[in-house]
């Protein structure tokens, strides 16, 4: 017998595959998912062969016989791939942005036919078995069970979490009601020639009998055959339709999510379809007309025996070789390699931000450019995303804007709009991007606040309710503490623009402060600032409350750039400033400065992250909690708070973060790591007149066509 176990223990990863597949040489962060360096098209190994070691091929799709064929000509190895049974979050289920993959160096699982890598190792005897997986893995192959079952998460995970069985439909077309008064029992059905049903020993006679037996042996339960959703988008054919329609059983059409579907029935009839495995895994009674790889192990009812298969497993043991051996996990933002609980954990951000778009949004104000990564911040399989004038705006329950801008039926401070709905305003997060959001990057980060803004002391905000309210866990401490960490050692700020360079520093003893302006019509200077309100106010007001010390301006780049309002007079400049510092990095004038003055700036936060005394004339976010001196009051914040608790609320309770690259929910530890690695491939913005007009060209081009 094969050294599974060994196998799978060591995983070798070999430097360079080729791929003959351009589709699957497209699947992102593919070397990662199949653990090798580099995957080449047939025509570069052709140049490259004393390098290549193995051959990828695609399950047992026909269009691999050419790079089998190559593998036996040149004595590679081959590895077969196949999705994993966490595959994506995304509305398209045919994405290039994969959690998973399976490989296997013997077979493919769904083939009954011949032996595979996840058969043999649930094959091996006890004594092999028990010595290959440990304890310690079956315990955390239970832990993650427990955690994907009591979570939903399946393959696709971009499905309703509303929809259930009970609102399933007759074949006629009509709603059945929502009441479950009998057992009821699911018969799944799939679609014509699928691979799993050519190669798991199904025929559509085996189908029909599957549907007589599922009828009458349980004479008391109500029948529902489950529709594939690929024969309900019309694009696939299915078994079972117009038989169940013959026989009068109610068919269940809707796109649901299969876990939940599966824990409201009481037992599953299946041929080799997935939904029989994750009955299992929800601890339901399967009955299996066909071969698929979880049958044969002692879990299942199986009307077609595998004799090959001779061990009996339990279903942790199965879940350890299914999810854990058999299965590569990557992380789609970062490329980086995943455990399974790390690929659970995103899943779930992915649902925890599809529950709280549940609603139906009409978005006003909000200019072309910025449509379509608004619209992926605000996606749900249960809510819908309509523009102002635009078809499904009669449907919204909520509206949503870009700050406090007016527009339409909506006033600049209306919690509500005039037709009563409530008015939700999106504005930039504090970890944004690289570039300047006036130059059209797409932000990687917002907030959607239902009260206010951040940037508006005048009423609570969602993230002044957190700083008052909220009581923050040692694990959200400990994650704060390691997000504040990351932040530093990689330098970062909000925008990641400017040139690192050797500052002009005061002479020694000298103290040294930073006055940073600021685009002066921004919102946050117009309703957080009561008496200082322009650039040259707050470089004579740091400058009277510093006489001696070392003045450094830093003015805002975007009014460098010329793109907004905030120039300071040359005069006001020479006699309130030691030096004007256009060109330099945010994060180098703050890390030379001793102290800050600002009147609502972010820097004033990047500030206090890296242990600075800040001083502010206005009320930002961060400002009076007790880590700033604070020349205005803002009498709503009572609660004192630690820089941690700041780092954890305002960074990661308060904003939601978008990978623009693929479109996924993403962290802002990994947004951090995307930023370090934007900024390591020179992707900042470049610094001349006609190159920064052409990238902002490029910009909206790229905004208008954004659609992971």
């Amino acid at each position: 017998m094969v050294a599974v176990a060994a196998q799978i223990e060591s995983r070798q990863d070999a430097e360079i595959a080729v791929a003959f597949s351009g589709g699957l040489r497209a699947i992102r962060h593919l070397p990662q998912l199949a653990g090798v360096n580099a995957v080449l098209s047939a025509s570069q190994a052709k140049k490259q062969l004393h390098a290549i070691s193995q051959v990828l091929v695609w399950g047992r799709k026909t269009n691999t016989k050419k790079a089998l064929s190559f593998a036996r000509q040149h004595g590679l190895e081959v590895t077969y791939l196949e999705d994993g049974w966490i595959r994506s979050s995304a509305a398209d289920p045919h994405s290039r942005v994969s959690y998973s993959l399976l490989l296997d160096k013997t077979g493919v699982y769904y083939d009954s036919s011949t032996p595979c890598d996840l058969e043999n190792l649930l094959n091996l005897e006890p004594v092999e078995f028990d010595r290959a997986v440990s304890h310690d893995q079956l315990n955390y192959a239970r832990q993650c069970r427990h955690r994907l079952v009591a979570n939903n998460i399946t393959k696709y995970n971009y499905t309703s979490a509303k929809s259930e069985i009970s609102t399933a439909v007759d074949s006629t077309g009509s709603s059945t009601g929502n009441r479950k008064e009998r057992k009821q029992v699911i018969v799944v059905d799939q679609t014509r020639d699928d691979a799993s049903v050519r190669f798991g020993a199904m025929t559509a006679a085996s189908f029909k009998s599957m549907l007589i037996a599922a009828i009458d042996e349980n004479p008391d339960a109500e029948i529902i055959v489950k529709v594939h959703p690929d024969v309900v988008s019309g694009r696939k054919q299915g078994y079972l339709s117009e038989l169940a329609e013959q026989l009068g059983v109610r068919l269940n059409a809707e796109s649901v999510n299969p876990m939940r579907l599966l824990k409201s029935v009481d037992k599953v009839y299946v041929g080799t379809s997935q939904l029989g495995y994750e009955a299992l895994l929800c601890d339901k009674p399967v009955v299996v007309f066909g071969q698929p790889f979880y049958a044969g192990w002692g879990l299942t009812d199986d009307r077609s025996p595998i004799t090959r298969r001779t061990q009996k497993r339990s279903i942790d043991e199965m879940f350890f070789a299914t999810h854990i051996a058999l299965a590569r996990y990557c992380n789609p933002v970062t490329g980086q390699a995943w455990q399974l609980h790390e690929c659970l954990q995103h899943v779930e951000l992915q649902l925890r931000m599809f529950a709280e778009n549940a609603q139906h949004f009409d978005c006003v104000g909000i200019t072309p450019w910025k449509q379509k990564y608004v619209q992926q911040y605000l996606r749900s399989p249960d809510g819908s995303v309509a523009f102002a004038g635009r078809a499904g705006a009669d449907a919204a329950n909520a509206k949503i804007t870009w700050g406090y801008r007016a527009f339409g039926d909506i006033k600049p401070d209306s919690a509500q709009a005039d037709d009563g709905l409530p008015v939700f305003r999106l504005e930039d997060g504090f970890l944004r991007s690289i570039g300047l959001g006036s130059d059209f990057n797409a932000p990687a980060s917002l907030v959607m606040d239902r009260r206010g803004l951040y940037l508006d002391p005048a009423r609570p905000s969602d993230l002044e309710e957190l700083l008052n309210r909220q009581d923050c866990t040692p694990e959200n401490i400990f994650r704060a503490v390691a997000l504040k960490k990351l932040i530093l050692s990689a330098g970062l700020s909000k925008y990641n623009i400017g040139t690192k360079s050797n500052l002009l520093l005061p002479d020694a003893g000298k103290a040294h402060v930073l006055v940073v302006g600021q685009v002066e019509d921004d919102q946050s200077i117009q309703r957080g600032c009561d008496g200082v309100r322009k650039n040259a106010e707050l470089l004579i007001a740091a400058r009277l409350a510093r006489p001696d010390a070392w003045i450094r301006y830093k003015p805002h780049p975007d009014v460098v750039a010329g793109n907004r309002k905030g120039a300071v007079a040359r005069q006001v400049l020479e006699e309130h400033a030691d030096i004007v510092d256009a060109d330099a990095s945010i994060v180098d004038c703050i890390d030379a400065c001793d102290e800050l003055h600002t009147m609502t700036s972010l820097s004033g936060f990047e500030a206090l992250l890296r242990g600075k005394r800040v001083v502010t004339y206005g009320a930002p976010f961060y400002a009076g909690w007790g880590l700033t001196e604070d020349h205005q009051p803002i009498e709503r914040r009572k609660r004192r708070r630690t820089l941690d608790e700041l780092v954890y609320l305002s960074l990661i309770a308060y904003p939601r973060y978008v990978d623009i690259a693929t479109g996924e929910f993403t962290t802002p530890e990994d947004l951090v790591q995307t930023i370090i690695s934007q900024r390591a491939m020179k992707k900042n913005i470049s610094s001349g007149w006609s190159a920064r007009q052409l990238n902002k060209v490029v910009n909206i081009v790229r905004g208008l066509r954004y659609a992971p």
